[in-house]
């Protein structure tokens, strides 16, 4: 990070959910770029001085050039947050090859196209830090979410591979476990005041907010973590244990 600028980071995925709330934290401190579907949130973003570009990661040609246009408006990056994601709830007999498809692309595939760029010396700084969200699910997989849990440990693997590959720059991740957001309340049916209720009482430390992922992601992006690179860190409130 230079010293006569403030450090830029990307939000990949910022205009919903985990990602919205990163791009609010940080933007008291970094200059905050936002790509994401949702041109709707822009306004509120734009308004603490974060800027909003729209990119669908599903259309892996736009990738590039959007952060080309991120790096021409405010420098190259200190850091890259990889938010975006998807998730479809159905047994895995039950589900097409095309919704497969969309799911793993925008969960792993264009975090690898997010990944190839970043390394470049044209896109990030030498020091800057690539910060994928993975899941617990990587690791812990349930019925009905197969899709997702393969393109988390697919994630996963990115952030251990991407940490030697990428040196100096780091490749850090966190996983939370349940999180009450826009992605998980599409499924009302399942993720319903019973299950949320029950997973309260079951986790040793209750319910993860989001702000608790959101202090994992800038303390990974800080100098403090400045030793640390292809770990992911676990926030689920101790819900796997």
């Amino acid at each position: 990070m230079t010293a006569d600028r403030r450090p830029h980071l990307l939000v990949v995925g910022g205009s919903s959910g985990i990602g919205y709330a990163i791009a609010e934290r940080m933007a008291s401190a970094c200059a905050v770029t936002v790509m994401g579907r949702r041109q709707d949130r822009f306004a509120a973003l734009e308004a603490v001085g974060i800027s909003g570009i729209e990119l669908d990661v599903g259309q892996l040609d736009r990738i590039k050039p959007a952060l080309a246009q991120a790096v021409a408006a405010r420098g190259h990056l200190d850091g890259l947050i990889y938010c975006a994601g998807r998730q479809d709830v159905r047994a895995l007999r039950m589900s097409q090859p095309v919704s497969i498809a969309d799911l793993v692309t925008v969960n792993l595939t264009a975090a690898l196209v997010c990944a190839g760029q970043f390394v470049s010396n044209a896109v990030s700084a030498p020091n800057a830090v690539f910060c994928a969200i993975s899941s617990t699910a990587a690791s812990r997989s349930e019925p009905a979410i197969l899709p997702y849990a393969t393109a988390k440990a697919g994630i996963e693997a990115l952030i251990r591979g991407l940490a030697r590959e990428a040196a100096p720059r780091r490749a850090v991740g966190v996983a939370p476990g349940w999180i009450d957001t826009e992605m998980t309340r599409a499924f009302p049916r399942l993720y319903g005041p019973e299950f949320r209720a029950s997973l309260a009482k079951t986790t040793p430390l209750g319910l993860t907010p989001v702000e608790a992922v959101v202090d994992a992601v800038e303390f990974l992006l800080s100098p403090k973590a400045a030793h640390i690179t292809g770990e992911i860190i676990t926030v689920d409130g101790g819900a796997a244990l």
